[in-house]
This record gives C-alpha cells, structure tokens and sequence, in this order.
C-alpha cells in the first residue's frame, strides 16, 4: 500500500500493489509511475483498492477528478481566505 499526502489533509491511497516505485519521503511529480497492481493477500486476482483520505476520513475520488468541483470547494474557499487576511 503507499499512501501519498497531498497536503492540506488530503492523502491518496492505493492498495494492493505488487511493487512499489519509489521509497518513503520521495517527492511523486504528476506522470510519475507509484507502482504496479497486483494480486496480494487474499486477493481473487490483479485489481487495486483507490481512495482519498480528507483529514483521515474516506471521500469520493470521482469528485475530486472534476475540475470544476475542485475549484467551487477548494480554490474558491481558499481565494476568499486569502483575501480575509
């Protein structure tokens, strides 16, 4: 399993690999390869466990991969914080 943190709480998971591409405290860059499913522990065969972690509590990935949603409830907040300061 490697869990990648994201910051600001977010983190992802990935589960179930046969390998792992890169060793703790490695920074991963967009393209980079994580590492290979695979078929481990009681697994029925080739398949991987995906999720996001918000503050350690499980959230849809699916609305995290549309931009729009990213940016009405991050970006957004995050530009009227900066602008309260």
């Amino acid at each position: 399993m490697v869990v990648i943190d994201h910051g600001c709480g977010l983190q992802s998971l990935c589960g179930h690999l046969s390998s792992i591409d890169f060793k703790a405290g490695d920074t991963v860059k967009c393209g980079h390869v994580i590492g290979r499913s695979g078929q481990t522990g009681l697994a029925g065969g080739d398949h991987l466990h995906f999720t996001l972690l918000l503050d350690g509590i499980p959230v849809n990935p699916v609305e995290w991969w549309d931009p729009h949603w990213i940016h009405d409830r991050i970006e957004a907040k995050l530009e009227q914080y900066q602008v309260l300061e």
